[in-house]
């Protein structure tokens, strides 16, 4: 498990180089105990969900992708582009990523023209892989292209589909402004694809014989990732290892922590040095619940009755 004391001083560092994201308030005399906290996203695009974290000051910002915006009602592209508008009006200044549909490069960097005209704000999602998965003929670094063209035309980008350092490392080269590491699907895969009579994590890194002579190395990550610990906590390593080498060469390029399934993987992402975390809504609703508080409360008012 990651502890408090892997982080390093080079992260640290990095951190005094990352935007303030609670600023003092004007003509207050009490600074903000946070300047330099992770930021918060919710990973939703149903405003009922959203308004009361954002004006409660829970969020400050909001990622989107097609599946999202189905739930919110979205039933033709116009119907989601209308959606994304309203969030960014609704949002600004604070960041909407909105995600492209098209798998060709020329297709992507219009829609993301498109996307990036529907506010000051939007964030355009590109992922950066999977072509060839789509397309065998396809170019395997049309998302790095992409980026790379959206950066020289000074639009921000969120590079998705984060699984290894490598992807992110060569993301933020392209000039991502954020990387989305999934750290859940990372467990969910090798739960479902592990050899059992192997080391847990196998599906994601073996090496028995260097040379490969049969072929069936796999070096998809780090063994510190994929073995470095129990198979649940292979996303946080993730983070961790992106983390570090970003401070290595202070890269700003954000780190925004994705695809979490309960309240502890927020804990293990910032000790492992996220930027930003953005969590589905139902996961946000428990972050102030402690079954050790609501025992407090109920004593702290059984108490205050003696003052009625």
């Amino acid at each position: 498990m990651i502890t408090p004391s892997h982080s390093s001083a080079a992260m640290f560092e990095r951190r005094e180089l990352m935007p303030t994201i609670n600023p003092d308030k004007a003509g207050s005399s009490l600074k903000h105990p946070a300047a330099k906290a992770p930021r918060i996203f919710a990973d939703t695009a149903t405003w009922s969900e959203i308004e009361p974290l954002y004006k409660g000051g829970i969020i400050n910002g909001v990622t989107t992708n097609p599946t999202l915006l189905k739930k919110a009602g979205a039933k033709s592209w116009e119907n989601a582009k209308s959606i994304m508008k309203d969030l960014c009006q609704k949002l600004a200044p604070n960041p909407v990523s909105l995600e492209l549909t098209e798998l060709t490069e020329d297709k992507m960097v219009a829609q993301a023209e498109e996307l990036r005209a529907l506010g000051e704000n939007s964030i355009i999602k590109v992922p950066i892989g999977g072509y060839t998965a789509a397309d065998p003929k396809a170019d395997p670094f049309t998302g790095l292209k992409v980026v790379r063209k959206l950066w020289e035309r000074g639009i921000k980008t969120n590079v998705t589909l984060i699984f290894n350092v490598n992807q992110a490392f060569w993301a933020a080269n392209a000039g991502a402004t954020y990387v989305s590491p999934f750290l859940g699907r990372l467990a969910d895969y090798a739960y479902k694809n592990d050899k059992p009579e192997r080391k847990a994590g196998n599906s994601l890194y073996f090496v028995e014989d260097h040379k490969n002579s049969k072929g069936d190395q796999m070096l998809h990550n780090t063994e510190y990732v994929a073995s470095g610990g129990s198979v649940k906590d292979a996303g946080a390593r993730l983070i961790f290892e992106i983390a570090t080498v970003f401070a290595n060469y202070r890269i700003t390029t954000e780190i925004l922590a994705a695809s979490f399934r309960n309240q502890v993987q927020l804990t293990e992402c910032l000790l492992a040095g996220a930027d930003i975390l953005t969590v589905p809504a139902n996961v946000l609703s428990t972050v102030a619940d402690h079954p050790l508080s609501n025992e407090g409360m109920k004593a702290f008012i059984e108490d205050s009755k003696a003052f009625t």
